[in-house]
């Protein structure tokens, strides 16, 4: 990618985000805007601010009068089902069907629980199916405790979902050896380390040194061109070195996250300039990528889609907070 592809990329964007902002309330947090705008873009779908809120009222009616999705992660959602799903409407139904299934399974009401429900659907293509990902998922996020109880918490419940369609023999081994190998190299310990060995996991089980190597190496390139790599990229990370190495991938990824980062709306959130950057290349070279096995495929695109459902969860979570007073 080019410099000038990559600043109609950002121009793109920047013009979906202002179409955004005209069509949301008011005061609703501007990550978490961004957040839902890298979705279409990672996507390759432009934003229709009409298409947005006909589904948005759509599920605001058809929700419980204290159900989350009445609240700020309904527009995270509303995207989610826009730019992952062929018929939103069906799968927001399926959505609802899936977060009671997850209920049921002893998950806890949280915004988390609905970001699973969604990557639930994509985990199992009939309601059996998603009734066994569930309660496989349940025994996986018991299992996260039990190695780190404090830093397991609902925010992993998506990524749960994901490792419960794995083959589940000496898995939680698997992530371990990911989480001990990284910690003692550049990255730091906690919930962000974690959430990069889940993603990690999702590799071969013969590639687990190689895929350190590449973890370490994308934060020593990235770092090498002066960018500041905090808790938040671990993922991108992750994701990243699944696909490549950064000898193949560095320079697509650092110049669309310039072009990102020279765009106004960009001037107080530059490290999400990155972290959408690696999200759009990891899409496009995913789905260009006719030598990648069909199941790798579909598990990166489930983990992004995870990664990115996270994030905008948390946004979501701490602008309810900030409005309630919490």
């Amino acid at each position: 990618m080019n410099k000038e592809a990559a600043q109609q990329i950002a121009a793109r964007f920047a013009r979906d985000y202002e179409q955004l902002v005209n069509a949301v309330s008011w005061g609703t947090d501007k990550r978490q805007l961004l957040s839902i705008i890298a979705q279409y873009a990672a996507a390759g779908k432009d934003f229709s601010a009409k298409e947005f809120l006909q589904l948005s009222d759509h599920i605001k009616a058809n929700s419980g009068w204290l159900s989350g999705l009445k609240g700020a992660l309904n527009y995270s959602v509303t995207a989610l089902l826009l730019t992952g799903a062929s018929d939103p409407y069906d799968a927001f139904e399926k959505m609802q069907q899936s977060y009671q299934l997850l209920l049921d399974n002893k998950f806890r009401k949280t915004s988390f629980t609905y970001i699973a429900a969604i990557t639930l659907i994509s985990a199992a293509e009939d309601a059996e199916g998603r009734a066994q990902v569930a309660a496989q998922a349940k025994e996986v996020h018991e299992n996260m405790k039990k190695k780190h109880y404090f830093l397991t918490s609902y925010d992993d419940y998506p990524l749960s979902i994901l490792l419960a369609v794995q083959d589940q023999d000496g898995l939680m081994e698997k992530i371990e050896f990911y989480y001990a190998a990284l910690s003692e190299g550049p990255f730091r310990k906690g919930n962000d380390l974690q959430l990069l060995s889940h993603i990690l996991a999702q590799g071969t089980e013969n590639d687990k040194e190689l895929l350190v190597d590449r973890a370490i190496h994308w934060m020593e390139n990235l770092r090498s061109r002066g960018l500041k790599i905090k808790g938040l990229h671990y993922p991108i990370l992750g994701l990243l070195a699944l696909i490549d190495k950064p000898e193949n991938l560095l320079e697509e990824v650092m110049v669309l996250s310039e072009a990102f980062c020279e765009q106004k709306l960009f001037k107080w959130y530059k490290d999400m300039g990155l972290l959408i950057a690696g999200q759009m290349v990891v899409r496009q070279r995913t789905a260009g990528n006719q030598a990648a096995s069909a199941s790798l495929a579909v598990s990166i695109e489930a983990v992004l889609q995870a990664q990115q459902a996270a994030a905008v969860a948390a946004i979501s979570a701490g602008a309810a907070a900030a409005s309630s007073g919490e």
